[in-house]
């Protein structure tokens, strides 16, 4: 049972709720990722609670929107994420090439030297896959995204994966979802549209992508450094690592979204042990509360005094036949292990259906932002009991807009 937290929750800024793939930098659009968060929504909270030149954790980084935000807003990034595809994104969109004339001849020899390797066994690609493409397409897209994998090249292989499959002519697969994949064939029959079912070529699609992607330059005066590395929160180990400035991350949602199956034919080409399904660890409570736990132990301990921590989480997540409260599980967590955290401001932000990936909206409509400050000495708020969140009313501290 929810009880009221003594809290005023806010309204989230008008502005967030505008669109922002026309005024974002490209990179962000490298590939598609369920649930990310804008990249508006990542640089309003990294402009309210950040300065330039702090050094910004994101232990759940995803597709790598809050790193990207950061390093173009003159701060640090330090991104984890233990989905392969995840770290792969975020490393191309922090380390892309100079310029559009030297990403096109680089990507030249890749496609080169991808011609002369060995093809993929097509006996080894599981059946599942082989339904998705054109035969001659897969070897050649298997015989790219190795050789990009051979040279530890990910720009270019994420590239490759941001066109791997849709319905329209600039991709690489049959009729499909640019999401989650998944056949569109009776929109698409077979005998209707031919065109669509015929091989693809990869080199002129994978310039075109590289054209988009490179078509807003960075400025390099704004630009921070960032690095990213496939850790589980579980093993994450910041020891090493001087106390971070900022922690801003959106953890994943119990019982939410199914990462790695609706990533599955991308994460296929970079791990071919993947499977068609696979289940995801937070579908459960017990899962919830141990990923809660890990990462207070082994990321927001390393919070320095007075840094914010800005959680991105789900209010109420209704979907396989369980409701659950993702933001209130991870802030009983965090005031029963971590009772220095002050929770300063509780934002509620409705998202939108182009964010949503379920059909019928049905796992969650409304995100909280939770701002929580790392006092010297343990809140009595904070070590309170019961529930955390209460109605949101009128916002009364706007954050700073995107600049």
């Amino acid at each position: 049972m929810l009880q009221e937290w003594p809290l005023t929750t806010e309204s989230a800024p008008g502005e967030w709720a505008k669109p922002c793939s026309s005024s974002e930098i490209r990179l962000h659009q490298l590939a598609p990722y369920i649930g990310k968060l804008k990249s508006s929504i990542a640089g309003s909270l990294i402009e309210a609670f950040t300065v330039p030149g702090e050094t910004v954790l994101d232990p759940f980084c995803g597709s790598g929107t809050i790193s990207l935000e950061c390093i173009l807003r003159g701060r640090n990034a330090l991104a984890f994420d233990v989905n392969p595809y995840a770290v792969l994104l975020t490393r191309a969109k922090l380390q892309p090439p100079l310029s559009l004339d030297a990403a096109l001849e680089k990507l030249e020899m890749r496609l080169q030297a991808s011609r002369r390797r060995a093809p993929f066994p097509y006996e080894n690609v599981p059946d599942w896959i082989r339904r998705f493409f054109h035969p001659a397409t897969l070897c050649k897209a298997l015989m790219f995204a190795d050789e990009c994998i051979e040279r530890d090249d990910a720009f270019f292989l994420a590239c490759l994966l941001g066109i791997l499959h849709h319905q329209r002519p600039g991709f690489l697969s049959y009729p499909s979802s640019h999401l989650v994949p998944y056949l569109r064939e009776r929109k698409f029959p077979r005998s209707e549209y031919p065109e669509l079912y015929a091989e693809r070529a990869i080199e002129p699609r994978l310039r075109a992508k590289v054209m988009r992607a490179l078509r807003t330059p960075v400025c390099p005066k704004r630009i921070g450094s960032g690095s990213v590395k496939r850790k589980d929160i579980a093993d994450l180990d910041l020891r090493s690592t001087s106390d971070v400035d900022a922690i801003i991350t959106s953890p994943p949602y119990m019982n939410a979204l199914d990462y790695v199956r609706d990533n599955r034919l991308r994460m296929w080409f970079l791990d071919r042990s993947t499977s068609d399904y696979s289940q995801e660890l937070t579908d459960k409570r017990a899962e919830f509360v141990s990923l809660s736990e890990a990462f207070i132990v082994n990321a927001l301990r390393r919070l320095r005094k007075g840094g914010r921590c800005v959680l991105v989480i789900g209010e109420t997540v209704r979907r396989k036949r369980m409701t659950s409260h993702p933001a209130e599980q991870m802030l009983a967590c965090i005031r029963r292990l971590s009772p220095e955290m002050v929770l300063d401001r509780v934002i509620a932000d409705v998202i939108p259906d182009v964010r949503r990936t379920r059909r019928e909206s049905a796992a969650t409509k409304k995100e909280l932002i939770l701002v929580l400050r790392k006092s010297a000495e343990p809140s009595l708020r904070s070590c309170r009991e019961g529930g955390v969140l209460s109605n949101p009313k009128e916002a009364r501290l706007p954050l700073a807009a995107p600049s």
